[in-house]
């Protein structure tokens, strides 16, 4: 490897408020600290890894110590900028709490608050990790910042906003970073591809966004290895194969076996495949159980949610394959296969071979309980029925006729007997289905009004 090479998210680090993603709320407010002239003495920013909490800490601290500003924005050129973009300057002191979390750290730090800035106007303290500080610790910089000198500034970073004592976050004020949305994440890497002449797809980019999880940081890191692993060449079929995604054509295969009780055997042929493949089966009924919550906001028109981990030009694939499928099925798979999930994770197996015999067994269970009449398939039959009864009794009464016997005036008979299609609907119902009525009914009240007709 060239060692010029830059890794990615250093090479396309921003070096202007402008060039950061997202953050517009924390950028737009500091940017308006610049034009009133109204600069804190300690700011806190919030928020997960990776969306640029340290970025803006340094070009906050640029903008501060810049020779030539452009208004909100430092000239990236002057000497001072040279130098904190380089990370030698004397002015800028970044500090890993992590590693320096004890009380005398920060009593280091607060004698050397006392003097003035080399260079610049400001000195810039950037602590990363603040709360990883010692209580200790944090009483001890309580003082420096409540009152610090004039030309110091403390830039505080954290994930982990609860673990801050309010003592030191009533002296800072406050900024939240966001997580980065997906699409908004596939839009700026697919400038860096063209930048570095990359060649891609939109389902290339789709996942390297994905795989970021919000972070611009873990993004570019995974773009970085993406590009070694595909020579360069993004497309979303290599991009599938290096993250282990099997794609939906599998998972529509996999629940038809399950949803056809008829292709059982294929279900338990698939695990056996996947197993002697050594694919990761936990990994693989996680993924499935993301593909049925993704069915399951397809039907309910949330296909546009950024959680839907489905590239756009599938989704609609899976509209039209799943247009009639029953929603209560689906729910029931889905809780089922996520409690065998679950159950997975808890046990703890010691062999992928154990994993794959649990499975098997487990899928047994799902396919029985899917051979099972479901709710709603017993309530329409109910329904039928109860119309058929309703429409025999009419039959019945239309047809009666008055007895000419005084006594009997007010009785009637019928010359119609009752149709052998009703009795045999009324009377041979499957002992099974009277049970699982039982089972499955007892101890709730039912509404009469749904159904009116007994």
């Amino acid at each position: 490897m060239n060692e010029s090479h830059q890794v990615l998210f250093r090479k396309y680090r921003p070096q202007f408020f402008r060039d950061v993603i997202y953050q517009d709320l924390a950028v737009g407010s500091l940017q308006n600290a610049f034009k009133s002239k109204k600069i804190g003495h300690a700011y806190i920013f919030i928020g997960p890894r990776g969306v640029g909490k340290t970025t803006i800490a340094r070009i906050l601290a640029k903008r501060l110590n810049c020779e030539r500003p452009d208004g909100v924005e430092p000239c990236n050129e002057c000497n001072s900028c040279v130098e904190i973009t380089k990370g030698n300057s004397n002015d800028v002191m970044e500090i890993d709490a992590a590693s320096n979390s004890g009380v005398d750290n920060v009593r280091e730090l607060r004698e050397n608050v006392k003097f003035n800035a080399m260079g610049g106007k400001y000195r810039v303290y950037i602590l990363d990790e603040v709360h990883m500080l010692s209580g200790a610790a944090f009483n001890a910089l309580l003082k420096t910042l409540e009152e610090p000198p004039q030309h110091v500034v403390f830039i505080l970073a954290t994930t982990e906003y609860h673990k801050i004592p309010e003592t030191i976050l009533s002296r800072c004020q406050d900024f939240t970073f966001r997580k980065v949305p997906a699409s908004v994440l596939q839009q700026y890497i697919e400038t860096i591809a063209k930048k570095e002449e990359l060649k891609f797809d939109s389902e290339g980019l789709f996942w390297i966004a994905k795989k970021g999880d919000g972070s611009v940081r873990d993004t570019l890191s995974f773009m970085e290895q993406a590009v070694v692993f595909t020579d360069g060449n993004l497309t979303g079929a290599k991009l599938r194969k290096m993250i282990g995604y099997h794609g939906i054509d599998t998972f529509i295969e996999f629940l038809n076996t399950i949803i056809d009780t008829t292709k059982s055997a294929k279900l338990f042929e698939s695990l056996e495949h996947y197993f002697q493949e050594g694919v990761d089966l936990i990994k693989f009924i996680w993924d499935f159980v993301e593909f049925l919550n993704s069915l399951l906001l397809i039907q309910d028109n949330l296909s546009e949610r950024e959680s839907i981990n489905i590239p756009q030009e599938d989704i609609q694939k899976l509209k039209t394959e799943y247009r009639s499928l029953d929603k209560e099925l689906l729910i029931l798979l889905s809780e089922n296969i996520f409690l065998i999930h679950e159950k997975l994770n808890q046990m703890k197996l010691r062999s992928s071979y154990e994993v794959k015999v649990y499975l098997e067994i487990q899928f047994r269970k799902v396919i029985l309980e899917r051979e099972k009449p479901s709710v709603s398939g017993l309530l329409s039959k109910i329904s039928e029925l109860t119309k058929l009864i309703q429409s025999d009794i009419n039959n019945i009464q239309d047809q009666s006729v008055q007895l000419p016997n005084e006594k009997q005036k007010s009785e009637t008979v019928t010359e119609k007997k009752i149709s052998p299609e009703l009795k045999s609907n009324v009377l041979n119902v499957p002992l099974e289905n009277e049970k699982f009525l039982k089972e499955k009914f007892s101890g709730i009240e039912v509404d009469p009004g749904q159904f009116k007709n007994l």
